[in-house]
């Protein structure tokens, strides 16, 4: 059978399996009434677990009642339970099984640890098939190739806690699970086996080729959009052994391409790179563009490890808040108070908090979205930052509080430090005749910015040594900034750049 034959049914049996979905997305009329229903399906599910006895779930009747009877949490507030899942123990956040504890970045701890359940990872399905639905309906042409989806390689070793509970998903078509998964291991441009190379080197070697391999790639979904910039810089650099392993009809016309870096003619039939385009990823995003000016580019909605936010529509500005996947809350950032989905304004900022299947319940996202407008009874919102310190130029998640705690923990606590983007690194400025070592190893303990150096998209720490008057120096520049004086005060992080031509001093290379 010709391969895009064999890509268009199961592409096209694949939409059949999302249609339901996306049907039942459509279907809502009324919010208020849905997410009050979702609220009651995930309490009444849960009402026998520790968490759910501790803040009586039973007695919980309406939305008003939940609000009353259990707090806004942060991830510190689950530690004490998720020791006890990692260990084996059952029934603690959740009725239903765990399946894998999915890492992602602290704020005060290096690495957070998600229960996934089964229900959980059917949250995520209802707006991902919705999302996959519309896609493949919108977009001619994408149903006739293969698919590229970003795969974590094996230099994120699959582990186990101490109750035999996975850590982490290997490729993003896990989410999928089930008939989802089986299917599109079969239009894959890449192969799943990637992920268990530990050479990050032969990882890039393996999945490059294997792209410029694949003539008839018609669709591309990662997140950082800086990794399909990567690939192709790995393809430029290492060209000519790359070539040497490509059959030569294919060898001639993708020599010339790399040649004259026309990308976009590698991939003929390229119809959509889904990717982050908000926040921070907006600059790589429109870089995207440039080098693929016939592809659509669509920003993917707000996705987190806890929790599946919004989705995007093709050709639509914002993603539709994805309303059957949790139970929402919104945090004004105007007011600080709390909002149900159908009390959302346009133009308004809310910090995003939600109640899962996986055992999270009030929990503050601290990612921050702005409404831009509505379709229909759907908010459309687009992702903003975070409401908190953190700097996350390629999904690192820098927090300030991790910071700190790592240079406590480094023995460097009276001097003035702040660290800062530069770039594509950070930069430590301090003051101090002890310079700290192993600065970049330490950050390494956070999980996301571990992954982002071991794939090149961020490069060592730099320790810049401050000999003037860094706090002088500092609040003068924050004025001329636009800061009011009686505002400024010292910080651990600093979210903006150029400051090694604000303080005196000199730089001194760690860990490169």
């Amino acid at each position: 059978m010709p391969e895009r034959i064999k890509c268009y049914i199961i592409n096209s049996f694949s939409r059949l399996l999302y249609k339901n979905e996306y049907k039942k997305f459509l279907k809502i009329k009324d919010l208020k009434k849905q997410q009050s229903e979702k609220l009651g399906e995930i309490l009444t599910k849960n009402k026998a677990c520790a968490y759910g006895k501790k803040f009586n779930f039973h007695k919980i009747k309406n939305i008003t009642a939940y609000q009353n009877l259990v707090p806004l949490t942060t991830y510190e507030d689950y530690i004490p339970y998720i020791e006890k899942i990692k260990n084996g123990e059952k029934n603690i956040l959740t009725s239903e099984a765990v399946l894998i504890l999915e890492p992602t970045s602290g704020s005060t701890s290096a690495t957070k640890l998600i229960p996934y359940t089964k229900s959980l990872q059917i949250e995520f399905q209802k707006g991902l098939k919705p999302w996959l639905f519309d896609l493949y309906t919108q977009n001619r042409g994408l149903n006739w190739g293969k698919s590229y989806w970003s795969i974590t390689p094996a230099i994120m070793q699959k582990k186990y806690t101490k109750g035999g509970i996975p850590i982490g998903f290997e490729e993003d078509s896990d989410y999928l699970g089930g008939w989802g998964k089986r299917l599109l291991k079969h239009i894959m441009a890449v192969s799943a086996k990637v992920a268990q190379e530990k050479n990050i080197a032969a990882f890039y070697d393996k999945t490059a080729l294997a792209l410029l391999k694949c003539k008839n790639l018609t669709f591309i979904s990662i997140w950082n959009p800086t990794l399909l910039i990567l690939i192709l810089d790995h393809i430029e650099k290492n060209s000519a052994r790359l070539l040497s392993e490509l059959p030569h009809k294919r060898r001639s016309e993708v020599e010339k391409f790399i040649q004259d870096k026309t990308y976009h003619k590698l991939w003929p039939h390229l119809k959509v790179i889904s990717c982050w385009g908000d926040a921070q990823a907006h600059l790589y995003a429109e870089k995207l563009k440039m080098l693929f000016p016939h592809v659509y580019l669509q920003p993917k909605g707000l996705l987190a490890t806890e929790g599946f936010i919004s989705l995007p529509f093709t050709n639509e500005k914002g993603a539709r808040l994805s309303i059957n996947s949790h139970f929402f809350e919104f945090i004004s950032t105007r007011d600080n108070k709390i909002y149900l989905a159908h009390e959302l304004t346009k133009g308004e900022e809310y910090e995003v908090v939600i109640t899962t299947s996986g055992g999270l319940y009030r929990y503050k996202l601290n990612d921050l979205i702005k409404v831009i407008g509505f379709q229909g009874i759907f908010p459309l919102l687009k992702f903003k930052g975070k409401r908190d310190k953190v700097c996350d130029l390629f999904g690192e998640k820098l927090h300030e509080n991790f910071l700190k705690n790592t240079m406590d923990h480094l023995g460097v606590k009276d001097s003035f430090y702040m660290f800062a983007p530069e770039q594509n690194r950070y930069v430590l400025y301090i003051q101090t005749e002890q310079i700290p070592q192993n600065v970049d190893q330490a950050l390494r303990g956070n999980f996301h910015y571990d992954y982002c150096r071991k794939l090149g998209q961020l490069q060592a720490v730099k320790i810049f040594k401050l000999t003037g008057d860094p706090l002088r120096e500092y609040i003068h520049e924050c004025v001329q900034r636009g800061q009011k004086l009686g505002d400024i005060k010292p910080t651990v992080l600093h979210l903006e750049s150029g400051w090694d031509e604000v303080f005196k001093g000199n730089y001194i290379v760690e860990g490169a």
